[in-house]
């Protein structure tokens, strides 16, 4: 039997499929390049203590000076000495480096491109994923492990100094805060539509960058309020995100 050189790391839920919009990123990416890859799931709890053991650097540093472990992570031991990677960017962009597609036209992010991805992921990171915890935090809390739900609630109540409950806004509030991530996806779709070629995808009918930030971050919509937040994105912007979940489900495969 082969033995699988790349070992990618992803947080698992009580379904079938992660929600994590970017472990869904890197797992987009290594699927479209047609990697084979094997998946260790690490619950959220324990996130820390296995990336330590495995020699996993940590994404960043807290304000006090410790380490600050978070997936998605990748381990490559195709080469020596093994690659060992954490954070969705940097990842993919090793990704990229290490196993270029013979077709220019299908690169993820041509370095041409990577000021404009930026500027991309700062609007996607500030005006959508920053806005949806009010509305999503009781979905989000309802898929994730056992073990895990006793760790996000302990962590975003010590962050915000309430429940998790009281995080969740309610009636009109809701609706509003609903409307506002709206015109940030209006605005995506309206530059969307600017660009010339076919396919619904913002490259054309290829994966880039920006469909694997804006799409790791719809399937976790999609999996985590499959009855309130994907009803509500898919029926905006005419319908475009509907067709845009289409023509990604071609690399959305968990094995």
């Amino acid at each position: 039997m082969a033995v699988t050189k790349i070992i990618f790391l992803d947080i698992p839920t009580v379904l079938s499929v992660p929600t994590s919009p970017n472990t869904w990123k890197v797992r987009l990416t290594l699927n479209y390049k047609e990697l084979t890859y094997g998946t260790k799931w690490v619950e959220t709890t324990d996130i820390e203590s296995v990336c330590k053991s495995l020699g996993i650097p940590p994404t960043s540093v807290l304000t006090d000076g410790t380490p600050k472990y978070t997936l998605p992570a990748l381990i490559d031991n195709t080469f020596t000495p093994p690659a060992f990677l954490s954070d969705s960017t940097p990842i993919i962009e090793y990704l990229e480096r290490t196993y270029p597609d013979p077709d220019s036209s299908r690169a993820l992010c041509p370095p041409a491109s990577r000021a404009l991805h930026a500027l991309f992921e700062y609007h996607v990171a500030h005006s959508i994923t920053a806005q949806l915890l009010p509305v999503m935090v009781m979905h989000m809390y309802d898929k994730k492990t056992p073990r895990d739900q006793v760790h996000f609630r302990e962590r975003t109540e010590a962050a915000l100094g309430k429940k998790l409950e009281d995080i969740e806004l309610k009636g009109k509030e809701r609706e509003e805060h609903w409307k506002k991530i709206e015109g940030a996806f209006d605005l995506l779709e309206t530059v969307m539509r600017t660009r010339s070629g076919a396919g619904e995808l913002f490259t054309g009918p290829n994966l880039s960058l920006a469909d694997c930030t804006l799409g790791g971050l719809l399937l976790a919509l999609r999996y985590d309020s499959p009855d309130e937040a994907w009803m509500k994105v898919s029926s905006w912007s005419d319908r475009k995100w509907i067709r845009y979940m289409a023509a990604l489900s071609k690399w959305t495969a968990v094995e």
